[in-house]
Order: C-alpha cells, then structure tokens, then sequence
C-alpha cells in the first residue's frame, strides 16, 4: 500500500527526501520495539503480557483495541505519538482514510481510565499531531 503520493513533474531531490524520511520513519518504529513486560506510569499500571490494565490497584476492563492503543502510548511516555503511527501500527500498516475512529476509542479509553470529559491527564491530544501518555 502507498503511505505517499508525488505528482509528476518532481524533481530527483525531493523523490530522495521522502525515501529517507520513509526510511527513518520505519527504523525508529523497529527500534522502539514492542513492550515486553509491565509498565507503570503514575498510578497506572500495564501488564503487557498479561494484557491487563490498573488504575490505582483498581483493575480496568479494556477491549482489545483499546488495550493496544494504551499500550502503544505506553511505548513512549511522554512522547508525542502521531495518528498516522497510531493508526498504522494499531488498526493496519495499509489505513486508508479518516482517523475519527481514533478519536471514538480514545474518548471510551479515557472514560474507562476514569479521566473527566474535557479535561484528560493521563492521555492527551496535541492538536494537529497525535496523542500523548503523560508522565507527570
């Protein structure tokens, strides 16, 4: 699947620009590497092997689609994420189109986090880029 477009005429340096960019893009995501183990972030606690979810010791019942957006949030604490990672390492490497449904899980994911409507600290949105997992 393409994950870029380049209109003709173009020239040779901006062909080259886009392949390195790709290129970066797909080698930070190798190195960053899947979580293996158990990740606390403030008073949350993922268990990646176990795929089980705790807020303050209280356990959270996630689906699975919500667990892997928490967990790939987890990934990098206190990073930015962009939609477009989150969607193709989370949904499918080929997502093609809108990503409101980022926005839906998201919103359950926070809910279920015990997060208040309209002022989220665990998980927040920076507008334009993606979502991060706060760590303070």
């Amino acid at each position: 699947g393409a994950v870029d477009y380049v209109t003709k005429p173009f020239r040779l340096a901006e062909l080259q620009a886009r392949i390195a960019a790709h290129l970066r893009q797909a080698s930070a995501a190798s190195e960053r590497g899947p979580i293996t183990g158990v990740v606390e972030v403030r008073d949350l606690t993922i268990d990646v092997p176990a795929r089980r979810v705790s807020v303050a010791g209280r356990p959270v019942e996630l689906r699975p689609r919500e667990f892997d957006l928490l967990a790939r949030l987890a990934a990098e604490p206190g990073n930015v994420v962009r939609r477009e990672d989150i969607m193709r390492e989370v949904w499918d490497e080929h997502w093609w189109g809108s990503t409101k449904t980022l926005d839906v899980h998201l919103n359950s994911l926070r809910r279920k986090l015990g997060e208040e409507p309209g002022s989220p600290s665990r998980i927040t949105a920076i507008r334009g880029v993606g979502y991060r997992l706060e760590t303070s």
